[in-house]
């Protein structure tokens, strides 16, 4: 049965792989595709040949310029990496006993020969390695896809009602935006447009809920009423 979790693909770099890991989501029931830095397959590309009965995945998949923009409604976004990170990595099998994690997910998979950066890592709310016996071997992109919905299948979370999920999403952004229009007398001149980014980048990782929004949002309320009283 499909469900609403998300897949998404940084810079894929061999078309190939981009069916491969579709052919592992109409097995598992994935259906919404997202891919970051690159361009919408054509189909009469490879992709198309290796995604055997997942090309409707890719007929509807979209294409987003960065990363936090691809997160969509996803309330809990996962990064795979091999990698040692500063945020620490959870090994898959402990990750498919987690249930404290909202509904939907988002996975993230990086480029063939780099994998994600750091910075793409810390833009997700958790890490994860698939555990191998080779302490420096690397998975294939579509494997390492296969396995990761395959190790979720049983336990991933049930969505909860999309029109709810809609809804808290458009807040999130909301309080984004108005920390965001508060920021630039803050930020270094020289360096506004890149520290908006991060300051963006963070905030939407922090994922508040209904009630932390609502708290949130008198604070700035009140602080913005605070600075306009001592501007006067």
């Amino acid at each position: 049965m499909p469900n609403h979790h998300r897949l998404i693909l940084v810079q894929p770099e061999i078309p190939e792989n981009i069916g491969f890991a579709v052919r592992a989501m109409s097995c598992f029931g994935w259906t919404d595709l997202a891919l970051v830095g690159t361009g919408k397959p054509d189909p009469q590309s490879a992709a198309y040949r290796t995604a055997t009965l997942g090309k409707d995945i890719l007929d509807r998949c979209t294409v987003h310029e960065d990363l936090p923009q691809a997160f969509g409604q996803a309330r809990t976004t996962i990064a795979f990496t091999r990698r040692p990170h500063q945020k620490g990595l959870v090994d898959l099998p402990q990750l498919s006993q987690r249930t404290d994690l909202d509904a939907p997910w988002a996975l993230v998979f990086g480029r063939e020969s780099i994998g994600l950066t750091s910075e793409e890592v810390l833009q997700c709310d958790l890490a994860c390695r698939i555990p191998t016996d080779h302490p420096t071997g690397s998975l294939n992109l579509g494997q390492a896809v296969a396995i990761a919905l395959s190790g979720l299948h049983a336990t991933v979370p049930a969505v909860r009602d999309p029109a709810k999920g809609a809804a808290l999403a458009i807040l999130r952004e909301d309080w984004v935006r108005r920390i965001l229009a508060n920021a630039d007398a803050h930020l270094h001149p020289a360096r506004q447009e890149a520290g908006r980014r991060h300051l963006a980048a963070l905030l939407r990782r922090l994922r508040p809920t209904r009630s932390e929004l609502r708290f949130l949002g008198g604070l700035l309320e009140r602080m913005s009423r605070g600075n306009s009283a001592a501007k006067h």
